[in-house]
């Protein structure tokens, strides 16, 4: 890569603070709203040509998850790059284009938190080797990376979002990098607004940010010396919550979408910790424990995650008996009709001794996580009243999907309506879930998206390579083509083979007809009428077939002496069927799509004709310069659990070639043929398309890089019979804008 990235993990504070408090905040943050202006003002959106998406491959690195967008469209992850700075390092990862995609920037960014849609993370930007004293909270958009300023010393860091995007949250040194305190940030802000700290304590932590980005909660030192959880709303003033009864420190670590209802943990320093939930009627309230019936040396409550509406909390209690090894129950706590009250539910396990909820839907009513089976083995679970806790396989397997064997290790997030869950499987993919009307199933963005790129880029890839074996194959040889005034002429011709690429391979065959007329001397007109067909497998599983028809006239004139320019023309049009297959858990599910295509393009070459005879041999150079042009319309896949709507399409080729032809007589009546060709296609990337997966995210499908250079040779023969000239050439070449290897067969009688 040509730059660089820095990782630095995300602050934790104590032993309470997992991973999945990342994706608590990316599930539960959002909006933006006025306020007051700040020293060190942010820098502008980067332009877009600073920021570039470009494309990962998930095989160079381990993924970190971040968080999935409420509406499940997108998820957030951090990449271990191994190429990243002196020992590699994390950058942002993005599944909703195409294969993921990365911001390419100036320095070292990570990503912390992305909201609802998913069209908005943020995170952190630093110079190489220098992260604290020099890291920068960011915004990243479409539009580009913003800085997001500091409150005037020299680092800041972002730590949530609103669900709009418009509204972040972090921590930033103060003015004289004496201090720490949290900020806020709004589009609607002329810089970040400091939080500031409780009372005369010195440093305040941010934590996370409510969806409608009204309401900032984190931690803050106190006169005392302790840490206290704090309320921040637009317009207010820090609030101190306070600490349950005999705790001295606490730590709100979630907050509603509306703000109102806060969450976290209360401990002392010598007690477990406990689960505290806050509301302005209430205050702060113990949530509970779940009972247990052993002694026990230790017990603790652990917080995961908090459902948008404030009414449920979730998370595991940790325990250590006295005579036996220690285990965790995953519990759910539901607020009761009166708003601060609730009830503390052990959601069970899987068979084992050991479950954990990580996280839960908006409205409270889905839980998931991970639990232990009866032989110790991990698998991600979703829970609702209904159902009791489910593995994520046998949920799926209750909505038809067909899997052999167990897959997910653990359920990382949930959507908003439950219907969406990601984790880890058991090989350390990630993998995406879903139960809806559009279709169920599990895929992994390595496996599934390649799939998508496939059948998005290969139907207008191959029509320029059609166009070009048309131009430069069944029509590739003028100077065997030249009649004499008033002169007619008929042929067919087919040309048949194999190619492949990245995308897909298989067979082809290209049958035309055509007339010639001698219209004047040294000036030769020609118009064909062909057909193409083409079955090939595609990547991942799965075919297509392609059926169309193509006209292309030509003329060619004498210049001077012996050289010929010859002008031609193609146009096309067809349809193409799509079987795309991909994984959809241990079977191989397909989905299907048609859409027509079209093609045109034109051809300028020069013929050197007998410029030189070597041992009998004539050879000919010649020069030529296609360009074409293929659109495919826009087309819906149906059936299979996963289908795509693509967009229309289009992309192009221009081409040179340099070559020559050679004429060796061996008889009379038969002459061998050769050619060679070097060709250099002028772009260096496909057309960028676009496509969504149904039900779950648009995904933008990057050009893919060319081969550029590729050379290309053939040999045959040509002889008389049935009173004309018969010839057949077998052509090859290396991976380029031509098949790989095909014959060119053909008959033609002059008269």
């Amino acid at each position: 890569m040509a730059k660089t990235f820095y990782y630095k993990d995300t602050i934790k504070t104590r032993n309470f603070s997992t991973g999945t408090s990342l994706i608590a905040m990316a599930l539960a943050l959002s909006g933006a709203f006025p306020a007051a202006s700040q020293a060190a003002p942010p820098s502008p959106v980067s332009s877009n040509e600073n920021l570039k998406f470009e494309q990962i491959d998930t095989a160079d690195g381990d993924l970190s998850f971040v968080g999935l967008s409420g509406d499940g469209s997108t998820l957030l992850f951090n990449k271990y790059v191994r190429s990243v700075g002196l020992w590699g390092g994390y950058v942002p990862y993005v599944w909703r284009n195409s294969e993921g995609s990365t911001p390419e920037t100036s320095g070292f960014l990570t990503s912390t938190a992305i909201n609802a849609d998913g069209s908005v993370y943020v995170g952190n930007l630093s110079a190489e080797f220098n992260w604290f004293s020099e890291s920068r909270a960011v915004r990243v958009t479409e539009s580009g990376v913003e800085d997001l300023g500091t409150l005037g010393g020299t680092y800041s860091s972002a730590i949530g979002v609103s669900d709009d995007g418009n509204a972040v949250t972090g921590n930033s040194y103060i003015s004289d990098n004496t201090a720490t305190h949290a900020f806020y940030w709004s589009t609607s802000t002329d810089g970040m607004i400091d939080v500031g700290a409780l009372g005369a304590g010195r440093n305040s932590s941010a934590t996370a940010i409510s969806g409608d980005g009204t309401t900032v909660v984190g931690y803050s030192n106190t006169s005392s010396g302790t840490n206290h959880a704090f309320r921040w709303q637009v317009g207010g003033q820090i609030t101190d919550l306070g600490a349950l009864d005999g705790d001295d420190y606490s730590e709100a670590r979630a907050v509603s979408k509306n703000g109102n209802v806060v969450a976290g943990y209360s401990y002392s320093g010598e007690e477990t910790s406990r689960v505290f939930r806050w509301t302005q009627v209430g205050g702060m309230t113990d949530i509970g424990t779940l009972a247990t019936d052993e002694p026990i040396n230790y017990k603790s409550t652990r917080f995961n995650a908090m459902s948008k509406d404030g009414s449920t909390i979730v998370g595991y209690v940790y325990v250590q008996p006295q005579d036996d090894a220690y285990y965790q129950l995953a519990y759910r706590w539901h607020v009761g009709s009166d708003g601060v009250t609730g009830t503390m539910q052990d959601l069970g396990n899987l068979g084992g001794r050991y479950s954990l909820a990580r996280a839960v839907n908006a409205d409270g009513s889905v839980v998931v996580g991970d639990s232990q089976d009866s032989s110790s083995t991990t698998h991600g679970f979703r829970w609702t009243d209904a159902t009791g806790m489910k593995s994520v396989d046998d949920w799926l397997r209750s909505a038809g999907v067909n899997l052999s064997e167990d897959v997910t290790r653990t359920a990382e997030a949930v959507s908003d309506n439950g219907n969406v869950v990601a984790g880890y499987t058991q090989d350390n993919q990630f993998y995406y879930a879903r139960v809806g009307a559009l279709g169920s199933g599990i895929i992994t963005p390595e496996q599934f998206l390649p799939t998508v790129q496939s059948a998005a880029v290969t139907p207008s890839n191959m029509q320029l390579s059609y166009a070009n074996t048309a131009m430069f194959g069944a029509e590739g040889s003028p100077m065997r083509n030249l009649l004499n005034a008033g002169q007619r002429s008929a042929w067919g011709t087919v040309d048949s083979g194999y190619d492949k690429s990245n995308a897909s391979d298989g067979g082809f065959a290209l049958g035309e007809i055509g007339m010639g007329y001698g219209i004047a001397d040294g000036v030769t007109g020609r118009l064909a009428l062909g057909g193409t067909y083409t079955n090939q497998d595609l990547e991942g599983g799965g075919d297509f077939n392609f059926k169309g028809f193509y006209v292309s006239p030509e003329v060619t004139a004498n210049v001077v002496n012996n050289l010929y320019v010859t002008l031609g023309g193609y146009y096309a049009g067809g349809k193409i069927d799509i079987h795309r297959g991909y994984e959809n858990g241990g079977a191989l599910d397909f989905s299907n799509g048609n859409t027509d295509t079209r093609t045109w393009g034109g051809k300028l070459r020069f013929d050197w004709l007998d410029a030189v005879t070597i041992a009998d041999t004539a050879i000919s150079p010649y020069i030529g310069l296609s360009r074409a042009n293929s659109n495919v319309d826009a087309y819906t896949e149906s059936g299979g659990s996963f289908p795509v709507a693509y967009d229309d399409m289009s992309d192009h080729a221009t081409i040179a070639r340099l070559g020559a032809d050679y004429v060796h007589p061996l008889t009379e009546n038969v002459n061998l043929l050769a050619r060679t060709e070097v060709a250099h296609r002028f772009e260096s990337q496909s057309s960028a398309t676009s496509a969504e997966i149904l039900g779950l995210s648009s995904v933008d499908l990057p050009g893919q890089d060319l081969k550029q250079w590729w050379v290309r040779g053939g040999l045959g023969a040509e002889f008389g019979v049935g009173g004309g000239t018969a010839s057949l050439m077998v052509n090859a070449s290396t991976e380029g804008g031509d098949p790989r290897v095909w014959l060119r067969s053909g008959w033609k009688v002059n008269f």
